[in-house]
């Protein structure tokens, strides 16, 4: 544990010690703060039902620009070789990668804990879909985060990384649209939209916390970390 927690405080003071954290972080308040008061006005009541049906597509990109430098960047500078002969097992070195990624995603968040306040003032709003919301958009992002550390593991291009990631990302997302799966059976249809992310945000988003969501989004980012570990023992 004390190795994870080692390589989390590594990688929370490369994001923070330098502006690249606060330029992701101060281009996600704008973009979700633009999409809170456009969403606002166009629906006229006290919800945040339209913001939140918006940040599925958001984080696809933001949480793979997170990402991507989490391996490309140790593989671009030579330090991959330096971390991997420490006395630290591949599993947690990758851990704390992922950890330090959740960290910065739930400030993220957080940050954003003036819309509901701002919402309350000018109205009375379900306090379940909101909260539901906040923890649906955490899912959303262990899920994108765990794409996007595997797609980093895979090269020392960030840029090629940030692609890789996206394009996982945007394949989930797609999963969950109507018009995407109108040309299937109901039966398969039903099948694919289980796998994609969409279906299983909207059910956290309504305050209604399922075991098959929760059960899914450890699944998939399971499986994509143990993929990042097994590519990185490889270049051990």
């Amino acid at each position: 544990m004390a190795a994870t927690l080692s390589v989390l405080r590594r990688e929370l003071g490369a994001y923070f010690n330098t502006p690249i954290g606060y330029v992701f972080i101060g281009f996600f308040l704008l973009i979700t703060c633009y999409l809170y008061v456009d969403s606002l006005f166009i629906s006229g009541s006290a919800e945040m039902r339209e913001y939140f049906s918006g940040l599925p597509f958001i984080m696809l990109f933001f949480i793979p620009a997170v990402a991507m430098r989490l391996w490309s960047e140790e593989r671009k500078l030579g330090t991959l070789e330096l971390l991997l002969t420490m006395p630290i097992k591949t599993w947690q070195a990758v851990l704390g990668k992922y950890l330090a990624g959740l960290v910065v995603i739930a400030v993220m968040l957080l940050l954003t804990v003036h819309l509901p306040i701002t919402l309350k003032i000018l109205g009375n709003p379900d306090a379940g879909p909101i909260i539901g919301g906040y923890l649906g958009a955490m899912v959303l992002g262990m899920i994108y985060l765990s794409i996007g550390a595997f797609a980093s593991s895979l090269t020392s291009d960030q840029i090629v990384a940030f692609i890789i990631a996206v394009s996982i990302n945007f394949v989930l997302y797609l999963m969950g649209f109507a018009g995407v799966l109108r040309d299937f059976s109901p039966a398969l249809a039903g099948a694919i939209e289980r796998f994609g992310v969409q279906l299983h945000f909207e059910s956290i988003s309504r305050g209604v916390v399922d075991t098959r969501d929760i059960v899914y989004a450890v699944t998939v980012s399971g499986m994509f970390l143990l993929l990042n570990v097994l590519v990185i023992e490889r270049r051990r």
